[in-house]
């Protein structure tokens, strides 16, 4: 098989262990800064990316691996009467090759399969394009602020899972 970086390797998915969660940090650390925020912000961001094993363990969780290496990963955050996508990250060397919609499709199927009809969709500016670009619509934005961009906001999106 050629290395070639466009060449599509579908991942296989798979329901994430408690033991995934130091790779899965690193992972939505790793794609956070990839979208060139400062230190000081990642930092700041830093637990809100942390992932634990008592999450895995309570929260469904499912991890993208391509050729046996960890790719990218999905959390759903259920609460009574709506469920969240609480994280999507794919590993930045991996992306563009059809992971994060794939773990998206994932997370849709569980979250129908709990019987929702919507996914809400907390999203990081730089990743809106990609969740419209999967049928997600905006439904609101909340103030997000960083140094050097007072007007940030973050995306409130929601997939209608009836049209997925």
């Amino acid at each position: 098989m050629s290395d070639d970086w466009r060449e599509v390797r579908l991942p296989q998915i798979r329901s994430a262990r408690s033991e995934d969660s130091d790779a899965l940090s690193a992972i939505a650390g790793d794609a956070k800064a990839d979208w060139h925020y400062s230190a000081e912000d990642l930092a700041r961001w830093s637990a809100e990316l942390t992932v634990t094993p008592q999450s895995i363990e309570s929260r469904p969780t499912f991890v993208a691996e391509v050729d046996g290496q960890v790719a990218g990963f999905a959390q759903l955050g259920p609460t009574p009467g709506r469920i969240e996508l609480e994280h999507l990250w794919v590993r930045p060397a991996f992306m563009r090759r059809g992971i994060g919609r794939a773990l998206l499709q994932r997370a849709v199927r569980e979250a129908s399969r709990l019987g929702h009809v919507a996914l809400q969709i907390d999203a990081d500016p730089y990743a809106e394009p990609f969740y419209l670009a999967c049928g997600a619509r905006r439904c609101g934005e909340l103030p997000a602020p960083i140094r050097g961009d007072s007007r940030r906001v973050r995306p409130q999106l929601v997939l209608s899972l009836a049209a997925t």
